[in-house]
């Protein structure tokens, strides 16, 4: 085995520069003959495992968040290369979804053991932007704005700092018209947020989609209709612990492929990185796009379509 790693350095606010040396000396008590390659700004991590790609390597490991693992994955998808995971990010959601530990050291002895499983991947499909992989989840509306608001925070990082950002969004985000089509069905109506997940959790904990699995080829869709500031605040808590399920004007829908249309522009996001606004666009699930290195094996479960 011979590793590529990513290291974005800015992840986890300037943090994870200073872990460069520990996973220099974490792969080489374990063998492992790797390179560190360093980012320099949003994208090049897509660009250096490209590189990468051709350089002969066994893996390329990201280093980082959620955001450097989408970066990364955006080279991945589609090959035989695995994807490693070293989380050195705020919110580190889709290791939650893959079984790799928060712990580096544990995080290490995943790649030293090299055991590979296949995930699905999110392909969204921007009217007149682009498009672009998901490997964790993808949002649009009062998620799209947390994420912005964490990206300009100076101080609070973490749980915590997705926390204060989706308080503040409780009481002035603006809803917004949506018109839906998703596993066979036509939604419209006044929306606040719209996550498409391919892992339980998102925005640095909230467990957004209890239950969900990232090999089953379904994404987890779900529709929340906007409501009052009075009614946002005890959502909050049930979005944070996975017990919104059952409550009213809130569905979840498991689907291979959607298309959405807004009255507006709305702030979203893939992965945690923040796309200013969309407006139309379409999504669909890309079944074991990505072979992650990962303590947990593959086993879909069986889950009904629609």
């Amino acid at each position: 085995m011979r590793i590529a790693v990513v290291l974005n350095p800015a992840a986890d606010r300037g943090r994870a520069a200073a872990k460069g040396r520990v996973i220099a000396e974490g792969l080489e008590a374990r063998g492992i003959p790797f390179e560190i390659f360093h980012t320099q700004g949003p994208g090049h991590a897509t660009e250096l495992a490209r590189k990468a790609l051709g350089g002969g390597y066994s893996a390329v490991v990201a280093a980082g968040g959620d955001g450097t693992v989408n970066e990364v994955a955006q080279a991945l998808v589609g090959t035989d290369t695995p994807l490693g995971i070293i989380p050195c990010g705020s919110g580190n959601d889709f290791i939650k979804a893959v079984g790799i530990p928060k712990d580096l050291g544990a995080a290490l002895d995943i790649i030293a053991r090299g055991k590979q499983r296949s995930v699905d991947v999110g392909f969204v499909d921007f009217e007149g932007i682009g498009s672009r992989y998901f490997v964790n989840c993808f949002g649009a509306g009062i998620d799209g704005k947390i994420a912005l608001d964490y990206k300009n925070m100076r101080f609070l990082r973490g749980d915590i700092g997705y926390l204060w950002a989706a308080l503040l969004e409780v009481f002035r985000f603006r809803g917004f018209r949506a018109q839906v089509e998703a596993g066979g069905r036509a939604i419209e109506g006044d929306l606040a947020f719209l996550p498409f997940q391919n892992g339980p959790y998102a925005g640095g904990g909230f467990h957004v989609a209890p239950g969900a699995r990232p090999d089953d080829g379904l994404l987890d869709l779900v529709v929340v209709e906007d409501r009052s500031i009075p009614r946002r605040i005890p959502l909050l808590k049930r979005f944070r612990d996975g017990t919104y399920l059952g409550l009213p004007r809130i569905e979840r829908i498991h689907v291979r492929e959607a298309r959405v249309e807004f009255d507006r522009g709305v702030p979203a996001h893939l992965d945690g990185e923040v796309i200013p606004e969309v407006k139309a666009f379409s999504v669909r699930v890309v079944p074991g796009g990505i072979r992650v290195l990962s303590a947990s094996p593959s086993g879909a479960r069986a889950r009904p379509r629609g």
